[in-house]
């Protein structure tokens, strides 16, 4: 098996690496979701972070005193800043937003990155990615649904997906020169205090059960944003953002068969819509960078 995977281009390595990765967030998503009806979701976000060092305990042990050591301290401040806010914004939007829905509005990530590069870079911007984003936004709309009602928590994931992508570009920059573990141990402990002070006011101790659950999100979410770490590295954005959709097929099937979520055929349109102008964009940066 580790001869099959040696012998794959880092390309596919990193495909590979996005599948894992985004099932491993739904299942963190999912996971949250069911416990939030016990423990508040401020809390759980709190404990998940708090656990990462004991997560990546063993991968910290194989690399070393180097894990703890980073070269760029500026960026790694900047990520735990934006994944702090979008982190809380996220987890009690999880609570208000049906599991599919959530995931279709996040993967608006690639358009609110071109939207915030044409205001705070100056980057100048074509037609046809102005017509990308217009598509995209049109596709947010149509899973927001605002004839309907307005969806407090979808505006909670959505203001989560524009602070994500902010911390996005951090992570990218930090693949530059720190390991994934590196990156993943700084976020973790550096978004406790931040978690800590929203958890306070509703901190009850877990029971068994219930610490079990915990201790599945932080695995699993380590695992994800780890993983999501080292495909950034090894990949292309803009061949890697595709595969990112798998992950509104992995929320419908985990919300419908744990909290019997309908779908209905407004998300699926509205999700072809994003990821249909999230890929295209990317793909245009990358045609960009080769030029």
């Amino acid at each position: 098996m580790f001869k099959f995977i040696n012998d794959l281009s880092n390309t596919s390595v990193s495909i590979i690496l996005m599948i894992i990765s985004g099932l491993s967030f739904v299942v963190m998503h999912s996971a949250a979701k069911y416990l939030s009806n016990e423990i508040h979701i401020f809390e759980i976000a709190f404990l998940r972070c708090a656990l990462v060092i004991v997560v990546l305990a063993p991968m910290i042990y194989n690399q070393g005193l180097k894990t703890f050591i980073t070269k760029q301290p500026k960026f790694q401040f900047f990520r735990i800043l934006t994944n702090s806010i979008a982190m809380l914004c996220f987890f009690y939007g999880l609570t208000l937003t049906p599991l599919s829905q959530l995931t279709a509005l996040n993967l608006t990530v690639p358009i609110f990155t071109t939207i915030l590069a044409v205001i705070f870079l100056k980057e100048r911007i074509k037609v046809r990615r102005v017509i990308a984003l217009l598509i995209g936004f049109v596709g947010t709309v149509i899973v927001l649904r605002p004839d309907i009602s307005i969806n407090f928590g979808g505006l909670l994931i959505l203001s989560s997906a524009l602070i994500w992508s902010m911390s996005l570009i951090f992570i990218k920059k930090l693949t530059e020169t720190d390991s994934s573990v590196t990156i993943s141990l700084y976020a973790g402990v550096g978004m406790i205090p931040a978690t800590f002070f929203a958890a306070y006011p509703f901190l009850t101790m877990p029971n068994l059960n219930q610490f079990i659950i915990i201790l599945f999100i932080a695995i699993s979410g380590t695992i994800a944003q780890t993983l999501l770490n080292s495909a950034f590295k090894r990949g292309q954005l803009a061949v890697l953002l595709p595969f990112d959709f798998l992950k509104l097929i992995w929320s419908v099937l985990i919300g419908y068969t744990l909290f019997s979520e309908s779908t209905p055929y407004t998300l699926w349109l509205g999700g072809f819509l994003i990821i249909s102008a999230s890929s295209y964009i990317a793909w245009r940066e990358s045609r960009k960078k080769k030029l």
